[in-house]
């Protein structure tokens, strides 16, 4: 075997090692029952839940008492519900977001999230007398 071909070898070997180290790595896009049994499987184990807020139950969070501590119940993209608690500061505009997305842990009866990506619907409204394009 040429040396070429025995270094384009080990660089596909490199290549291959990376990939799959990498993908295990990698987050899931999960529904809330979902996360519960990864948790199980892998307690330390991060995942995405897309989520909306439960306008119909109370948010609770006194930035008095303690400000990295928010709690709420949201549905996941499949309409499943489950309590939220949020271990950092309330973000902005909490009550008036469309979707979110929760990164964290499911714990016993409740999904631990360590960050709230977040999109606020305001920002993409068209401004009042904007000209609208018809392309």
């Amino acid at each position: 075997m040429k040396p070429f071909h025995l270094i384009l070898l080990v660089l596909a070997g490199v290549g291959i090692a990376t990939v799959i180290s990498m993908y295990g790595n990698t987050t899931q896009y999960v529904a809330f029952p979902d996360a519960k049994r990864i948790a199980i499987e892998n307690p330390d184990k991060a995942v995405h839940v897309v989520c909306k807020l439960n306008k119909a139950k109370p948010v609770i969070y006194d930035a008095q008492t303690n400000a990295n501590h928010l709690e709420f119940y949201g549905f996941d993209s499949l309409n499943n519900e489950s309590k939220v608690i949020f271990i950092k500061p309330k973000p902005a505009q909490f009550e008036q977001l469309e979707k979110m997305v929760l990164i964290g842990t499911y714990q016993q009866d409740h999904f631990l999230a360590t960050e709230i990506l977040s999109k606020c619907p305001s920002k993409y409204e068209d401004a009042p007398g904007a000209v609208k394009s018809n392309k």
